[in-house]
Parts: structure tokens; sequence; C-alpha cells
């Protein structure tokens, strides 16, 4: 199933285990690809609505440590994996093994006129978790306020 936004600045596709969006930032690609590569940065956007991100590991190059920690006071999201690809301004892929299995996410950036397209991918193991969709998109937008 494909949605486009209501401003055409994002486009939703989604299967039984994965979640494809695509969306256009008024930034340039390699102000975004610092946005998702840079640990500060990531701190600020890359983070669930309500918690706060600490960034432990952020290696950049195929094999290196990536780790982040949410938390909002009471509850703690470890995210541990591994880059599979980096291809500068151009490409990032990792790996996270989670309790059902492997969860993979990729993302693609392109120029676009003066802005710049992000496409991500995300599998996973077993079925679309609830708010998924709902998640990402909470954190796009925050990511385009501060771009």
């Amino acid at each position: 199933m494909t949605t486009p936004d209501a401003d055409d600045t994002t486009e939703i596709e989604t299967s039984e285990r994965s979640l494809t969006i695509r969306r256009t930032f008024d930034a340039s690609r390699e102000r975004v690809w610092r946005a998702f590569t840079d640990a500060d940065e990531l701190e600020q956007w890359f983070v669930p609505e309500g918690m706060e991100a600490t960034v432990h590991a952020n290696e950049l190059e195929a094999g290196g440590a990536m780790a982040i920690t949410w938390t909002d006071g009471e509850h703690t999201i470890e995210n541990d994996g591994v880059y599979t690809e980096v291809v500068d301004y151009e490409r990032l892929g990792t790996r996270e093994e989670i309790e059902d299995g492997e969860l993979r996410l990729t993302y693609e950036f392109s120029d676009a006129g003066n802005g710049a397209v992000v496409v991500l991918t995300q599998e996973f193991p077993e079925p679309l978790p609830d708010g998924v969709v709902e998640g990402w998109t909470k954190m796009l937008d925050t990511l385009e306020e501060r771009l």
C-alpha cells in the first residue's frame, strides 16, 4: 500500500514485513547525510516522541558498531547493531538482532532540485509492529524542523 501525505513531501509504502518511506527535505544532500551520521545530530531527532537519545557507538564503516539508547526515565530501549554498508552521501545500511530475528534498515540519499530525498526501508522478521509508521513520521518531522 502506498500513501502520499498532504504536502507531497512523504510517500509511505508498507507490506507485511517492510516499510519504505520516501521523504523530500528542503536541505542539501550533504546536510541531510550529516543529520543521519553525526552522533550529536542523531540524538536531537532520531528518538521516539517523549524520549531522549544517547548515541554510544557510531562507527561509519561496514562492520562498524552502531548503538543508541532511548529512554523516558521509566522505559529504556537499546538499539545495538552494525553498519552493513556506508557509501558517503549515497547509502547507509544497518543490521540489528532483535528478539524475533534480524531487523534491517537501508537509507538512500539523492538530490531533488534544491533539496534531498531520503528513501528509508525497514525490514522486519515479523509483521510490522504497531505504531512504526507513526513513529518514523514523527521522527522525520522533527528532523525537518531541525534542518
